[in-house]
């Protein structure tokens, strides 16, 4: 089929690569033309693992192609996805200026029977309101609108494209669920039939119960930290019922990103206007917000104050495999420990400029960022953290503190470390690991694995 999608940011661009390789014929449309020059000259805008190989491919195949002229890729298709991006306003609630902007160039430049897939998340009713938008102000009403939101995971999108565990399709005309069983055909997971409104209410309510599970484990963590008890045991315990399950049940520095903390927000906006309590949800998203500063105050009760302290940053975007920095965890914990009088350096392995906290200073690697500073909190867990080079980091050091804000280091590996050099390893939920003896000692093998 051919196939237009409006909109190649993120979720756009894994779509339509994603659709080109399922074999049908796509065009990106999006207003930027500078993005649009990138795509074509063979570059990508932004980093997502395996995206470039199946652009690649696709382009090769010609089955992909970009541009700008929106009204002539809107005609040209049976088929519409609209990706456009949904921001958050400044109550929270979801900013549909861009969707609302493509249905209008859709029903103004549409042909008969068009297909319009919102992929974009919008708030449950959305899709009605746009049905109506076509047949009252453009008077087309031979359009099918369908809700099929997106669960792609950022690091994972392509895989989760490829091999998703549902397929959520919002429609009531026989016509579009035939052709939207085309268009997946070949793609693993069934796709569940729904009417629209719960279709667009399946996508907030689950990242929204996502976004609590990861709260309730921090929350859990908290009081671990009280009483002596490893969160991670704890963690196990419960990710071993099958009710529970143990997915994103990691304590840390929260969630980020640009779909769990904006959603969770459209979640309680909607909520307020319908006058309906979402309690749980405003609880989760007040708990995310306090994790950088619940990190800073521990580091502060350690250090007696941070006036005048180095502070070391390992990992900066919300998450690893991904140089998404939106809403990501480091950026409020930056600005506080700089307003608390610390220096702060830092180093990500994809951010290298234009880090938003202008006076933290970007290094070359967490070696350098070990080296200029006298305590370091791991931040986001990437690969190359895991394996450090201990000797390297402790040479001719009296002391080290070391926060593991994603709980990446296993307790017993931690503690084989402070045998030997001087370092206090503190975590997320667990007991903290205090140096056995002051002085540094040799190791014949001084690379230490989280066990």
């Amino acid at each position: 089929m051919k196939i237009t999608v409006l909109g190649i940011g993120y979720v756009g661009l894994v779509t339509a690569a994603g659709l080109a390789a399922l074999g049908h014929e796509v065009i990106g449309a999006d207003i930027a033309a500078e993005k649009v020059a990138t795509l074509n000259a063979g570059g990508i805008p932004l980093w997502e693992p395996g995206l470039q190989e199946v652009l690649n491919k696709a382009s090769s195949n010609g089955r992909i192609r970009f541009c700008i002229d929106i009204p002539a890729a809107i005609h040209e298709s049976p088929v519409c996805f609209i990706a456009v991006g949904t921001p958050k306003t400044a109550d929270g609630s979801a900013d549909l200026r861009q969707v609302e902007q493509a249905v209008a160039d859709i029903g103004k430049h549409a042909r008969s029977n068009t297909v319009v897939v919102v992929k974009s998340t919008v708030p449950p009713g959305t899709g009605d309101g746009l049905e109506e938008i076509l047949r009252q102000k453009w008077e087309r009403c031979d359009l099918h609108v369908v809700s099929n939101p997106e669960f792609l995971r950022q690091g994972n999108a392509v895989d989760d494209f490829f091999h998703p565990d549902r397929m959520v399709v919002g429609t009531s005309s026989p016509f579009a669920r035939k052709v939207m069983e085309r268009i997946y055909h070949g793609l693993s997971a069934p796709l569940q039939i729904c009417d629209r409104r719960s279709a667009e209410m399946i996508k907030y309510a689950s990242n929204a119960f996502l976004a609590m599970k990861i709260s309730y484990i921090n929350m859990i963590a908290d009081l671990c930290d009280r009483i002596d008890a490893d969160v991670n045991a704890v963690a196990r315990g419960m990710g071993a019922d099958p009710r529970i399950g143990s997915a994103f049940l990691r304590p840390g520095m929260g969630y980020g990103g640009s779909c769990f903390p904006k959603d969770t927000q459209a979640l309680i906006a909607i909520g307020k206007r319908e006058n309906v309590e979402m309690s749980l949800v405003e609880a989760a998203a007040r708990i995310n917000r306090g994790r950088p500063l619940t990190l800073l105050q521990r580091l502060e009760d350690e250090c007696g104050g941070l006036r005048g302290r180095k502070i070391g940053v390992w990992g900066l975007t919300f998450k690893p495999m991904s140089d998404d920095l939106r809403e990501a965890p480091s950026i409020p914990f930056c600005r506080m420990a700089v307003e608390a009088g610390a220096e702060v350096f830092a180093y990500d392995p994809l951010i290298r400029r234009d880090y938003p906290v202008e006076d933290v200073h970007l290094c070359e690697d967490s070696y350098e960022v070990a080296s200029a500073s006298d305590v370091t909190i791991l931040m986001t867990e990437w690969e190359e953290f895991r394996n450090c080079d201990w000797s390297r980091i402790m040479a001719g050091r009296h002391d080290w503190i070391l926060l593991d804000g994603r709980n990446l280091y296993s307790l017993d590996a931690m503690k084989r470390v402070a045998q030997h050099w001087p370092l206090t390893y503190l975590s997320v939920g667990r007991p903290s690991v205090r140096p056995v003896k002051s002085e540094s000692v040799s190791l014949p093998e001084s690379r230490t694995r989280n066990g």
